[in-house]
């Protein structure tokens, strides 16, 4: 959705914003704030997507349940600078057959929340009239006279906590595999440290990184429950947030590559736009996607993480790529406006963009129509999409110090401090990355356990290279 010019000058009243979020038509509207008392405001909204679901598993541990979720957060402002919005930890409404879940980054610092499906179910999910309590007094506020307030959502799936493989016991590039048998993945059964040496049980790989440890409890491996974005960033994502950052950030932030392979990002009469706002966003640094993920309150995927979100619980299969088997058909045309939102790829077996049979990224969730199974949409265990292909993960490294002292800190919406133990934005060192990109014509570097990469650490904007965000559950 294009934000209106008006929207990035001073508004003299108050005023409510909505946006479209594209995917699977995430929308969020009617905005309005009422009950306002003694530091405490409800912001008002309609939440809504289409494809939704939310399915009890009956396992031999216990129930597990999968379900979809919208990751909704609130910027406010006075005047022109936009500021997140903290809310409080308790009395939120959320509307009949949703749950709302606030989600903290420590104490009361209350960055989000996640909606989801209150019970089993599927298809579309409509949320009229749902109110989140925002602490205004927090923000040093005494009223909310004069305030513009803008809601957001991004579509995530929720990742449980389970026991999971890594390393496939195939030929992938410096696998993960448990010590002396390469052929042997590596079972994380907790969420505790993880020794790592070329010693009888630990984890290894042949190369890829130092091969040292032992990776530390603190750091995020997989065991624990997470949400994952279920798409790469969208260039709409990608344009909204532009539009939102503090004077001279977006500039610095502004790939400004319009029109080479397939960017659509343009600046015109001081507001971004994006021609295919569903289409992944590709030509972001590591300084753009940590920008992103701190403005949003997300963080970093670790490469276990990566993992996990890929082949969920399942005993992994040799060579395996996202979507749980090893056959993988290129994308190469579309059928119906291209960059509209409602393109399908024209070969009806593609589950993957690669090797140039587009030279770029496509819309994201391209591949998933009604019907389809986890190998035709090209989707991980859990429902994430393009994990395979189209555009190369961010993810933090294991084959690196750096990378090890990553501790999951979230984004605080602010986007003006660093955020402790993320790999620096200047040399991302500690970053890699997996899932292999458009212009790959090698079919290995798409397969879930593959770390060609996965101690890449570059901090420069390229044509073939996006990103994705987590949350953990609290």
């Amino acid at each position: 959705m294009k934000l209106l010019k008006s929207v990035l000058k001073p508004f003299l009243f108050l005023s409510f914003l909505s946006f479209a979020v594209f995917a699977n038509n995430i929308t969020v509207t009617n905005v309005s704030i009422v009950n306002v008392s003694g530091g405490i405001a409800e912001i008002q909204f309609d939440l809504s997507w289409s494809n939704s679901w939310r399915y009890t598993e009956v396992t031999s541990e216990r129930y597990i349940t999968n379900h979809d979720a919208a990751w909704v957060f609130i910027k406010f402002r006075v005047g022109v600078e936009w500021q997140h919005a903290w809310l409080t930890s308790s009395g939120h409404s959320p509307s009949a057959g949703a749950k709302i879940d606030i989600s903290s980054n420590g104490g009361d610092t209350n960055v989000g929340a996640f909606v989801y499906r209150s019970a089993d179910g599927n298809g579309n999910f409509v949320c009229n009239n749902m109110r989140l309590r925002w602490d205004y007094s927090k923000n040093g506020l005494t009223q909310t006279n004069n305030v513009d307030i803008s809601v957001h959502a991004i579509e995530m799936a929720y990742i449980p906590e389970r026991k999971f493989y890594v390393g496939s016991g195939g030929a992938e590039s410096s696998c993960f595999y448990k010590y002396p048998n390469s052929t042997e993945p590596y079972y994380i059964t907790n969420a505790g440290a993880i020794n790592v040496g070329a010693n009888t049980g630990e984890l290894y790989y042949s190369s890829g990184g130092d091969r040292t440890g032992p990776i530390p409890a603190a750091f995020p491996n997989g065991f624990s429950a997470f949400y994952c974005m279920k798409y790469e960033i969208s260039q709409g994502q990608y344009a909204q947030f532009l539009n939102y950052l503090p004077g001279g950030y977006d500039f610095q932030h502004y790939p400004d590559k319009y029109g080479l392979s397939r960017h659509t990002i343009h600046l015109s009469n001081g507001t971004y736009f994006a021609d295919a706002p569903d289409r992944a966003c590709n030509w972001l640094s590591w300084a753009d996607v940590y920008a992103y993920l701190d403005w949003s309150g997300l963080r970093p995927m670790s490469e276990l993480e990566f993992e996990k979100t890929c082949r969920g619980h399942l005993a992994p299969i040799p060579n395996e790529y996202a979507w749980g088997d090893t056959v993988i058909v290129r994308a190469q045309s579309f059928d119906g406006v291209d960059g509209s939102g409602t393109e399908t790829v024209h070969e009806v077996t593609a589950n993957c963009n690669y090797n140039n049979g587009i030279p770029g990224p496509i819309r994201v969730g391209i591949f998933a129509k009604p019907g389809t199974i986890r190998h035709q949409s090209g989707a991980g265990y859990y429902g994430v999409m393009e994990l395979s292909g189209n555009l190369e993960e961010r993810i933090v490294a294991v084959g690196n110090s750096t990378g090890r002292g990553y501790i999951g800190n979230h984004g605080d919406g602010s986007m003006l401090t660093a955020i402790p133990s993320w790999p620096s934005s200047t040399t991302a060192t500690g970053m890699g990355l997996r899932g292999g990109q458009y212009t790959s014509n090698n079919e290995k570097y798409f397969r879930t356990s593959d770390r060609g990469y996965a101690t890449t650490a570059n901090s420069a904007r390229y044509a073939h290279i996006g990103g994705r965000g987590v949350r953990s559950a609290q």
